[in-house]
């Protein structure tokens, strides 16, 4: 079962299954840092904005990114 990104907590893990984003500019730059469908993603915090872990790159987004990602929680 997927669930957005911002629902995993500090410390969890997950596979992007989905992007919903309807901005095609948004989804080339996440791309840039490589996500992608099948990504593994770790979270390493959720306020004041969600931080996410993808390889060694490390991403801050808002809410409305965060709801945009769908993973799939290991």
């Amino acid at each position: 079962m997927s669930i957005p990104l911002h629902r995993l907590k500090p410390g969890q893990t997950g596979r992007v299954t989905e992007l919903r984003s309807p901005d095609p500019v948004r989804l080339d730059r996440l791309g840039a840092f490589g996500l992608s469908l099948g990504s593994a993603v770790t979270v390493q915090q959720t306020t004041p904005v969600l931080v996410f872990r993808i390889g060694e790159t490390e991403l801050a987004v808002d809410a409305e990114i965060a709801g945009e990602i769908w993973v799939q929680p290991d």
